[in-house]
This record gives C-alpha cells, structure tokens and sequence, in this order.
C-alpha cells in the first residue's frame, strides 16, 4: 500500500463522531473499508500507519502534547488523534510540533485497532492472532533519534 492510499483510506474516519469523542463509532467505517481489501493491504496499512506514528514520535512534538506527553501511552494516542485528523492535519503538525493537540479528550487509541480488527474480519480468525510487525515501531521513545539524551 502507498501513502495515498494510506491516507484515502484515513478519510473513512467519520470526523463528527471523532469530534464527539465517540472513537469507536470513528473509526468503524475505516474499518469496515480496510476489511473489504486484500490481507496484503491490511498490513500495508498498518505499516503506513506505523510509519505515520514513528514520525511524530519525538520529544518536540510530546513537549507541546500537554498532559497527552506526559504518559507514553497518552502520547501514542495523541499522536494517533493527529494521524485520525487526516494528511492535512497530519502534515501541519509535523511542521509545527505546536499544533499538537493538548487535550487527553484528543486521544484515538482505537486507530491502531483497526487493522487488527479488519483483518480478523477478513479472515475469520481471531485478532489475537494478528501477527504482524511493522519496519518501525510507533511506541513512545522508539524513533531515538527523536529523544535527545
């Protein structure tokens, strides 16, 4: 899968329900869209979404994350809030790390559920099962280069 596509697919993301703060109900026909593609798109996805969140990984971006930066959990979540938001949003933040959202009602844990979950859906099996890894990781801290000293 290629950035675009990437991307396109985030557009699923019902951006009322998200605005909300039902993240559930936001990222279900995101899902239901990368349930309908091939098992190969499905990973392709969650390796572009890997990358997506591996970029934002940095103490820049967690110092301007309010509360959000404070835990490396809510970080993550944050971070997958800004890719939820879409390229345009996505892409202004990497620019300007202070536009990371603040708040940790800006959260969208449920994002990286969704290839999990697409792919139990497309093959039957349980997500438990789901086991691929991405070239990155996206947990806080892992893109070093990011974290100075």
């Amino acid at each position: 899968m290629n950035e675009e596509k990437f991307w396109q697919l985030i557009e699923q993301i019902d951006r009322e329900a998200l605005e909300d703060g039902d993240a559930d109900a936001a990222v279900e026909p995101l899902t239901e869209a990368l349930a309908r593609l091939p098992v190969k798109d499905i990973k392709g996805f969650e390796e572009c979404l890997a990358q997506a969140l591996y970029q934002l990984d940095g103490k820049v971006f967690a110092d301007h994350a309010g509360a959000s930066g404070k835990s490396a959990d809510g970080f993550l979540y944050a971070r997958c809030f800004v890719v939820g938001s879409g390229k345009a949003a996505y892409d202004s933040v990497l620019a300007d790390p202070a536009l990371m959202p603040a708040q940790t009602d800006e959260w969208l844990e449920e994002l990286l559920s969704v290839a999990p979950e697409a792919w139990s859906e497309k093959t039957g099996r349980d997500t438990d099962d789901w086991d691929f890894s991405a070239s990155v990781d996206y947990e806080t801290g892992s893109n070093s280069a990011a974290w100075p000293g």
